[in-house]
């Protein structure tokens, strides 16, 4: 009964009080201020009207040798310069080089699978020729800088052609690589050109390992050659199922392409047999393609079974493959574990269509997102497993469908995505011991006040390791768990879809975030923005005192660490009647430190505050006894 009443009164709504500060007023760093100056962006959260978004296509021909693990490509990329900068630089990311020799690491890697990096042959520019000898070429980290003899102008595209190769890692396996000797996910594969904004400019910080990704959008048109025996899925709509699989296999495909329940398309008889599931070749050409996405990558298989479904993405149709190890019985699950998960986002939160048209869940290690793909280990429980799907899908909503920048503010997405895909979990789950909030309590309370306590303006690119995770994952997951109980399911819905309307298929920042939750709420949430996310104030509830006033008990509450939190306080009397009372945490916004809660007079044996859904640092000062 009482987590039934905790439950009901946490989505109360209450406001008080006047408004303690405005979003206006939040510290706005000089490149934002440029930007406004510039008209690209505004302090409203809406574009400018000069904003811009630079557009990357490929169109990549690529070939893998799983014995050698030699991936070699052409590509030919058509980049759209939409802003009204003139470039006199390319800038290329060449993620693959954190595996190069001499080249820094967030950590060690060991030897074995340390290499030369990226081989590049030559790059075209318009008709212009680039060697990486070439005065005009430089390369640091994973970076890739060529000076222009022929400047990119303003609304105008330029066309880029470059033959590389490298060594697939096969053994440290760094987001993607071997898995299982015979099963491969592929990520980071290809030259890929960084992001020019309206920010900074070029984004050139290189990959080290711990920060993650920023993307500009493009359609990517791939070829994949790889030996017959293995099969292929990709973050792009496959093009050609006829020219690869046999039959029989085409017709499973198809069959699963209709179905609201599980299809198994290559099972455990049909590797145990060897039996003949693609065409009669010694190579195969995989084509694959897709539209207005930041990232493409692959998975190539030889021993993993396939099951597929097809899941309504809110009136859009999403084909679904889970791809996984014979040994990993609970995968048998995941297919439908992944159906629920989308039509969950699609209609509950964010209630947004899903971007993409496929999803492939790769049974692959550790846990890990890309456009239309997730690169998952196996989780022991059930409900860990549904909520590491949960997890991994959730960014195709952030930062894939708006664009974030996850190496300077990854809590946008890591946040989010650790807060709300916990809903999807526990609905799915059904599971009474999963208690994924109440966990993340104890983790926040754990580094909360702590020397790896930092405000979540501080960029992501500027944390060190504990700091980085406390930072983008369990923390602004609190803030958002604090957020969604004070606005209700409804508001903070809203603002997701306020938010993911102005800026899908754009790069947002913070204060974007900020305005479109203001929108929903219909107020201005600075007294919320500003502790949370720009100061070093910390949880931590007080039971200051515990007086009798004539017919009423007055308990007076003191915020210590200055976060606005709401207040769960429990009282038990001699005859062990429990009540419980519920205040928001807007009770804090106008700057006041202490809150007094009258209640009537009895005589109560236990006062408390809640430790189990409210974070606090110091749970020694959250109990009265008489």
């Amino acid at each position: 009964m009482k987590t039934h009443i905790l439950i009901s009164l946490i989505f109360v709504f209450f406001s008080l009080g006047t408004y303690a500060q405005k979003t206006s007023d939040l510290p706005i760093n000089k490149e934002f201020q440029k930007a406004v100056a510039n008209k690209t962006r505004t302090t409203t959260g809406n574009p400018g009207v000069n904003y811009f978004i630079n557009k990357t296509d490929y169109k990549i021909v690529a070939n893998f040798n799983p014995e050698t693990r030699l991936l070699s490509g052409n590509e030919t990329i058509t980049y759209t310069n939409n802003s009204n900068d003139t470039l006199k630089y390319l800038v290329f990311n060449l993620y693959q080089d954190i595996f190069k020799k001499g080249n820094a690491r967030d950590w060690d890697l060991g030897a074995i699978d340390i290499s030369d990096g990226v081989n590049l042959e030559e790059i075209t520019v318009g008709k212009i020729i680039y060697r990486e000898s070439d005065n005009s070429v430089s390369r640091n980290s994973s970076i890739l800088r060529i000076k222009l003899e022929k400047p990119i102008n303003p609304k105008s595209l330029e066309t880029i052609q470059i033959k590389w190769d490298f060594i697939l890692p096969g053994t440290v396996a760094v987001r993607n690589g071997t898995y299982e000797d015979d099963n491969f996910f592929i990520a980071y594969w290809y030259p890929k050109i960084a992001v020019y904004d309206d920010i900074i400019g070029w984004n050139n910080r290189g990959y080290s390992g711990r920060y993650e990704f920023y993307n500009d959008f493009g359609d990517f048109d791939v070829e994949i050659t790889v030996p017959s025996a293995y099969n292929v899925w990709a973050t792009g709509v496959q093009q050609n199922y006829s020219e690869t699989y046999t039959n029989k296999y085409v017709k499973r495909i198809n069959k699963a392409h209709n179905s609201s329940k599980t299809i198994n398309i290559i099972t455990k008889e049909d590797r145990e047999n060897n039996s003949k599931i693609t065409l009669n070749k010694k190579d195969l050409v995989w084509k694959f393609q897709s539209e207005q996405t930041p990232d493409f990558s692959f998975a190539v298989s030889k021993t993993y079974f396939w099951d597929g479904i097809m899941a309504d993405g809110g009136n859009k149709k999403v084909f679904i493959n889970t791809v996984y190890k014979p040994k990993s019985e609970s995968y048998k699950e995941v297919a439908q574990i992944t159906k629920e998960i989308i039509e969950y986002f699609s209609t509950k939160i964010p209630a947004i269509r899903f971007p993409y048209s496929q999803m492939t869940i790769f049974n692959g290690g550790g846990g890990m997102e890309f456009p239309g793909m997730v690169n998952d280990g196996t989780p022991k429980q059930r409900s860990e497993l549904i909520y590491l799907t949960a997890h991994e899908i959730g960014h195709s909503y952030f930062p894939f469908y708006t664009g974030l920048n996850e190496q300077k503010y990854a809590w946008m997405d890591e946040g989010l995505i650790t807060f709300f895909p916990t809903l999807a979990a526990i609905h799915i789950a059904k599971d009474s011991t999963y208690k994924p909030i109440e966990r993340n309590v104890q983790v926040f309370n754990y580094f909360s006040h702590s020397m790896d306590d930092m405000p979540l303006n501080v960029l992501s690119e500027n944390t060190g390791r504990y700091a980085y995770r406390f930072h983008a994952y369990s923390k602004p997951a609190m803030a958002f768990y604090i957020l969604y109980n004070y606005l209700g399911e409804e508001k903070f819905v809203k603002g997701l879809q306020v938010f993911t309307e102005k800026w899908n298929g754009k790069h947002p920042l913070p204060l974007d975030f900020f305005n479109a939750f203001n929108n929903a709420a219909g107020e201005d949430l600075a007294w919320f923005w500003k502790p949370w996310f720009f100061s070093l104030k910390y949880t931590d509830l007080k039971i200051s005192s515990v007086k009798n006033d004539g017919d009423y008990t007055v308990v007076e509450i003191t915020n210590v660490g200055g976060l606005p939190l709401p207040i769960i306080l429990t009282t038990i009397d001699e005859n062990n009647n429990e009540e419980i009372i519920y205040r928001q945490a807007d009770i804090w916004k106008n700057n006041t430190d202490k809150y007094i809660i009258k209640i009537k007079k009895s005589n109560y044996k236990k006062i408390m505050l809640d430790t189990e859904l409210t974070p606090d640092v110091n749970s020694d000062n959250n109990v009265f006894k008489n």
